[in-house]
């Protein structure tokens, strides 16, 4: 760990019988994630209290918020985040001017997003829910972005199951749950069809502590001999129970990605506006289907569809979420300034390094006479931003933005010592941000990067820039983004 100290992490979500409980759920996944390194404090408002007993061994404290508007709670921020290294916000009312307030009282934050449906100004955007893309949002430039089902908020059972998922269909049991709360009683709905019960030979059905409906489901399913009731279970029970059953129907909510780690054949329901784009994706990639096909699907797309979720739940996505820490906390010890006459030797040795050179569209050798014209000329050119990053002192890399016609176009360098430590995009937000600061104009920020250089491709894909290809050089991708003060 970079710090002297164990870094303190507040997450701020709640939970209720109106809005569910996977603002928690998947909060207190990615906490138990990483909670060996940091201390993991939770501020909420949910007051059920076998679901806080449930995740407290997860944080350090609990901490109960009253219920008060949440602008009056952002502006006593550094009361209740007291002290805190990091924040990171699930839940819509954190908007963008809760997350303004944050940024007043200089807190750095994160956000678990699955809508993006206003201006953020987190420092990282956390969105497993697939199909979205860095540009979708209107975030500050440098915001990085970890999206889509790779980055699934799990916790650790489902992790270990996704090791050993499912691979093929054997038996037509089918496992039900619309999340924590199911405030419109879906889950009865479903049960009630007897076009979905025909379909299937036993239904294992999963209500969580905030359903409402649980006598009036209990009637229903006494009456049928092959529906099977379970309550707040704890993980490894939902687990074992998934492990069972083939098929699931359940909302495009945690839930799915849950089963999905498992393996099964998965028909989902829309139940909350910000699923839409979720059902969308997971329909259109194969990977689930509209409750509506049960009984349409051929046996080949049933197959398929298992594959499918096997590219992206693999069981490593913890191990995606501690390098995001990681990175950020060793990014945090980076300073960056402009380049300065001390700093011609180092730029120098960077720019004749090996593997600088073959990834450089000019692959000769730079003699030092030439690099020291390159260099003046660059520190004095009031059209070059040339700027030097710094860990402890020590330059590990530069970043230049040379601006032409309303576009700057973005060159970096990393030393030898901290290559392949994919600290690249740490790297390029830090200068984007220092950039747009300086510039403080509308520009058009354009990186090139040869089709052979994928650590570059992956940094720039964290960021807003939009990926095309190259028209000036051959072989390689330009990504361009867009900056609108």
């Amino acid at each position: 760990m970079i710090y002297n100290k164990v870094p303190k992490i507040f997450f701020r979500a709640d939970g209720n019988e109106k809005i569910g409980l996977g603002h928690i759920t998947r909060s207190s996944a990615l906490a138990s994630t990483i909670n060996s390194d940091y201390d993991c404090i939770l501020a909420t408002r949910c007051k059920i209290s076998h679901v806080l007993e449930a995740i407290s061994y997860i944080y350090k404290h609990i901490v109960q918020l009253p219920e008060t508007d949440f602008h009056s709670e952002a502006t006593r921020a550094s009361d209740i985040f007291e002290n805190a290294d990091l924040i990171i916000l699930d839940g819509y009312p954190f908007d963008a001017g809760y997350q303004q307030e944050l940024l007043k009282q200089e807190f750095d934050f994160f956000s678990i997003d699955d809508i993006h449906a206003s201006p953020f100004f987190s420092r990282i955007i956390i969105n497993h829910g697939g199909g979205i893309r860095p540009f979708d949002y209107k975030a500050r430039p440098a915001t990085q972005f970890y999206l889509g089902p790779s980055y699934s908020l799990l916790r650790k059972p489902f992790l270990d199951a996704a090791k050993k998922r499912r691979n093929k269909v054997i038996n037509k049991n089918c496992f039900v749950c619309f999340g924590g709360a199911d405030p419109e009683n879906k889950t009865l709905e479903i049960l009630r069809s007897d076009n979905i019960r025909e379909h299937f030979e036993q239904f294992h059905v999963v209500t969580g502590s905030a359903y409402i409906y649980k006598e009036e489901l209990k009637r229903f399913a006494d009456s049928k001999e092959n529906i099977f009731l379970y309550s707040s279970l704890s993980s490894e029970e939902i687990v074992s129970l998934m492990k069972q059953c083939c098929f699931a129907i359940c909302s495009p909510s945690t839930i799915v990605y849950e089963y999905m780690s498992v393996g099964g054949i998965v028909f989902l329901e829309q139940i909350a506006d910000n699923q839409e784009h979720v059902i969308k994706y997971m329909t259109g990639e194969g990977l689930a289907f509209l409750i509506n096909d049960i009984g349409n699907i051929e046996e080949n797309s049933l197959k398929l569809s298992l594959e499918k979720q096997s590219l992206y739940f693999d069981g490593r996505s913890d191990e995606r979420f501690r390098k995001i820490f990681r990175q950020h906390f060793y990014g945090k010890n980076m300073v960056i300034r402009r380049a300065e006459n001390m700093d011609l030797q180092i730029c120098f040795n960077w720019a004749n390094d090996k593997a600088v050179r073959e990834q450089s569209y000019n692959q000769n050798p730079i003699g030092f006479d030439e690099h020291t014209e390159w260099f003046h000329q660059k520190r004095n050119d009031p059209d070059s931003f040339f700027y030097i990053i710094e860990m402890d002192g020590e330059p590990i890399a530069q970043v230049r933005f040379q601006v032409s016609g309303g576009e700057a176009v973005l060159g970096y360098l990393a030393d030898e010592k901290i290559r392949n430590k994919g600290l690249g995009t740490a790297i390029l937000s830090k200068g984007i941000e220092k950039f747009v600061n300086d510039y403080r104009n509308p520009i058009q920020i354009v990186g090139y990067v040869k089709n052979s250089n994928y650590p570059s491709q992956h940094s720039f894909e964290k960021l807003a820039f939009v990926k095309t290809k190259s028209t000036k050089y051959p072989d390689s991708f330009k990504y361009t983004m867009y900056y609108d003060n």
